[in-house]
């Protein structure tokens, strides 16, 4: 297989220039919230209509009417209300804490405990959030990204997703340089392709930039 770096160029080149999520921690909760069980599409359209209200802090997206901020959720399909409580949730956090975004950005313990005060992100999205936000070079591997490593031979398939992930993760934070820009980077565009092109069923290997180094795409392309 080639570099870890030339996969994240082949990837870039593949799909183009992406959208970065934002980097203040409460636009990026929103960000995250929005994408759930969604499209990309959808879910950088309804960003796109709450910065022109605009609707991107907690008390400018607590003062929004609850039916203008129903029908921006509703541009990112199905589970209105479940991204409406989630919403609430966090815009909760982020008012009730008046020093919630300083701990966000302080030593990675304390940005860590912080970052799981926030409600429906999991695991996987508070390390995003960190990483993303505050700079942390801390590696978040979700269930496509973990797919999407085994499936390149970066890591091998266990039974057990916690002993996957904590593999995937070692395999990452080898590979990856461990500035934060090069791994917002990274995460950026594996995650992407874990959830448009390397998906669970029936993957899209035939057009994938990865697959001559990929044994399973190969397989499935023979």
């Amino acid at each position: 297989m080639e570099s870890f770096a030339d996969l994240i160029d082949w990837l870039a080149e593949f799909y183009g220039p992406l959208p970065l999520p934002p980097a203040d921690p409460f636009g990026f909760y929103v960000w995250e919230i929005l994408g759930t069980r969604t499209t990309g599409g959808r879910r950088d359209t309804a960003m796109s209509a709450l910065r022109r209200i605009p609707a991107l802090t907690p008390d400018s997206l607590r003062k929004l009417g609850r039916g203008r901020l129903e029908a921006v959720v509703r541009q990112c399909g199905p589970f209105v209300d479940e991204r409406l409580s989630a919403l609430d949730a966090g815009i909760d956090v982020f008012r009730r804490q008046p020093h919630f975004i300083e701990r966000l950005r302080g030593p990675l313990r304390q940005a860590w405990l912080a970052s799981r005060d926030l409600p429906h992100l999991g695991h996987a999205g508070a390390l995003r959030l960190l990483l993303f936000t505050a700079d942390s070079p801390i590696l978040p591997v979700d269930a496509g990204m973990a797919r999407l490593a085994t499936r390149l031979g970066l890591a091998p398939p266990h039974s057990s997703l916690r002993r996957l992930t904590r593999d995937v993760r070692k395999a990452f934070d080898k590979a990856v340089p461990r500035q934060p820009s090069e791994r917002r980077r990274a995460v950026l565009y594996l995650h992407h392709h874990a959830e448009h092109s390397c998906v669970e069923s029936l993957p899209h290997c035939g057009v994938c930039p990865l697959v001559d180094g990929c044994a399973e795409g190969r397989q499935r392309t023979a």
